[in-house]
């Protein structure tokens, strides 16, 4: 396909999407997630270290 479609397709947004993908996912019955807030906030760091570099 040619022309800019607005897409973004840097490294740092694969990544991001890649680590995104599944924090909602329930561990099970009980309500809690696969990833806890503290994951999703070094997650978070990480992506804003990597948006400065």
């Amino acid at each position: 396909m040619g022309g800019d479609d607005g897409l973004v397709r840097d490294d740092t947004a694969w990544w991001a999407l890649d680590r995104l993908h599944g924090t909602d996912v329930p561990a099970d019955e009980s309500g809690a997630y696969l990833h806890d807030d503290e994951q999703l906030r070094a997650r978070l760091a990480e992506l804003r270290k990597r948006r400065t570099v």
